[in-house]
């Protein structure tokens, strides 16, 4: 938590006009608007980046104090689940577009951005659609502003491909040729570590847009009408069960940033991350492998009835909540720190993208301008599959992909567990939306 004390001391010697002064100090300090910010960034150097542009706004607007809270990944998501809709909610609050945000929307708790935008035509042009549509409803509601652009490609070591003698998969069947080539050389073909669970998803959810269509997808990951009946999706967890045996050893006691040191080490010869990884991996003080020498290519196709030209991933943004005090003071600070001259210098010094045109100024890392270009080039972004989900599904999903990596279920056992849940939580979201 960032606190701050402004202290006022006064000289009974000062003149009066210095007295009226530091008389007015204590009003504007008493009058300040106070704004909770939460967010999942604590590490360096992104929580120093965040802290000190609020920092700078603070300055800049005297009557505004931004009191700050951070926590890691899956606390953040537990504690955002349980003040979102109580007095304690943050004005302001980083959240995943998609079903993880949409059942606040229904609870009402999620203030609409739309009316801003529609006011403000500069702003509203100045972030890429192509972003902007995954914090879109169906409705025309616009939810949340993104931060930072990701999206999910395997990573690869150069020199141990062409040790092994192999090149770049394009289709599945090169993916298990070069897995097995790899294995034969003696290294681990790909680093993995499910511990946290949601790495699997990102793996599951990439077979899905391939081996399913669109269409049935579109229903399944629909709260109140989802089965996941289609074959497809067993078909998916099959291809996944496929790869096991190329992963590492114990990779559901491993954390994905365990999984990625080992890639940085040279214990992976693949890593299948996200783009703001990069950062992580090419940060000298990381103590890691700076120099490695790595390149980037999209998931090998599938052929399938689902769409082989998704790229899995989307961005990642801020809400506002619907019960601040301050909507307005929300917003205008919102469009300054995802805005474009934030959003350049936020490129240049931490490596993250936000979704304003043209924030590439100054930035010297290729693999950085590499991994924008295919985002702002994709034909479409599919969302991460477990922020996609009822949270239900999404944790019997987990669980069954976290067993089979196990090897104590099947695919066709782990897809039954699903269709369960599935039903149940058609009731459940049902409910909520009555309500």
């Amino acid at each position: 938590m960032k606190k701050r004390v402004l202290s006022v001391l006064l000289a009974t010697s000062m003149v009066a006009t210095m007295a009226a002064g530091a008389s007015a100090l204590t009003v504007s300090a008493e009058e300040k608007k106070t704004i909770k910010f939460f967010h999942r960034f604590p590490d360096e150097p992104y929580n120093s980046f965040i802290e000190s542009k609020i920092a700078e706004y603070e300055e800049a607007h005297p009557d505004i104090d931004i009191v700050v809270e951070s926590a890691q990944n899956n606390p953040y998501k537990e504690k955002l689940k349980v003040v979102v809709g109580g007095d304690d909610c943050p004005d302001i609050f980083f959240s995943w577009c998609g079903e993880f945000t949409e059942r606040f929307i229904r609870e009402d708790l999620i203030l609409d951005l739309t009316p801003y935008l529609e006011a403000d035509t500069e702003w509203k042009e100045s972030l890429m659609e192509s972003q902007m549509v995954n914090y879109t409803l169906d409705n025309g509601m616009v939810y949340g502003i993104p931060f930072r652009l990701d999206a999910k490609l395997f990573f690869y070591n150069i020199d141990q491909f062409e040790e092994a003698g192999v090149e770049v998969p394009t289709t599945w069947d090169e993916l298990v040729e070069v897995c097995e080539k790899l294995q034969e050389a003696g290294f681990t073909p790909i680093a993995y570590g499910n511990q946290d669970l949601w790495p699997s998803a990102h793996y599951i959810g990439t077979l899905n847009q391939m081996l399913v269509s669109d269409e049935v997808r579109a229903v399944d990951y629909t709260p109140t009408t989802g089965a996941f009946t289609d074959p497809g999706y067993q078909t998916a967890l099959e291809y996944y069960e496929k790869l096991i045996p190329y992963f590492n050893e114990n990779s559901n006691g491993i954390t994905a940033d365990m999984a990625r040191s080992n890639f940085c080490m040279g214990m992976g010869a693949m890593y299948y991350a996200e783009v703001i990884e990069i950062p992580y991996i090419s940060d000298p003080t990381s103590g890691l492998n700076p120099d490695l020498n790595y390149g980037m290519f999209k998931f090998p196709e599938i052929e399938g009835p689902g769409n082989p030209n998704i790229l899995t991933g989307v961005p990642e943004g801020f809400v506002v909540s619907s019960k601040t005090e301050y909507p307005d003071e929300c917003v205008e600070f919102l469009k300054w720190f995802l805005g474009k001259e934030v959003g350049t210098e936020q490129a240049q010094t931490i490596g993250w993208f936000n979704a304003s045109i043209g924030t590439t100024e100054g930035v010297t890392d290729q693999t950085l301008l590499d991994a924008y270009n295919v985002i702002t080039s994709a034909e479409e972004m599919g969302p991460w599959f477990d922020n996609a989900l009822y949270s239900t599904v999404c944790d019997e999903y987990l669980t069954a992909a976290s067993d089979l990596t196990n090897g104590d279920v099947t695919p066709a056992e782990a897809m039954e567990k699903i269709q369960a849940k599935a039903l149940e939580a058609q009731t459940l979201a049902a409910q909520t939306t009555e309500e």
